[in-house]
């Protein structure tokens, strides 16, 4: 009698183990996507944080002549793609640091910055020469 209670649960875990192993590896997998969706994401909030801080500061360092004219700030999305090829080895695609670009821009406050020179609010141009 004792056989048969420990040859019935080793029985099934023998049959449903190759079952379990293909959740568990499916489950990881989605884990490990996740993952690396979130740090790209970091990597290229940071890039972008990085080009604004940049622009920022390089407009507070010009040198005041006049205080009747104000110097643009300029930030590009071409700065925040070349800061995440420099700083993170990501290559970004121009689309989504423009989005990057307006979401961080509205978030810090300088899209309303009257004095604010940049390309992320165009509309979809043709890229092509």
């Amino acid at each position: 009698m004792p056989v048969y209670v420990l040859l019935g649960p080793a029985l099934l875990l023998a049959l449903l183990s190759p079952w379990i192993g293909r959740r568990i590896r499916r489950h990881r997998a989605e884990q490990d996507r996740r993952a690396a969706a979130e740090h790209y994401r970091k990597r290229l909030l940071a890039a972008t944080d990085h080009a604004i801080t940049t622009a920022v500061r390089a407009q507070l360092a010009e040198p005041v002549t006049d205080l009747r004219i104000t110097r643009p700030m300029r930030v590009s999305v071409r700065d925040v793609v070349a800061r995440a090829r420099d700083d993170f080895a990501l290559e970004v695609p121009r689309d989504q640091a423009a989005e990057m670009l307006r979401h961080r821009l509205e978030f810090r406050g300088h899209a309303r910055w009257p004095d604010l020179l940049t390309d992320a609010f165009d509309d979809e141009e043709d890229q092509t020469p």
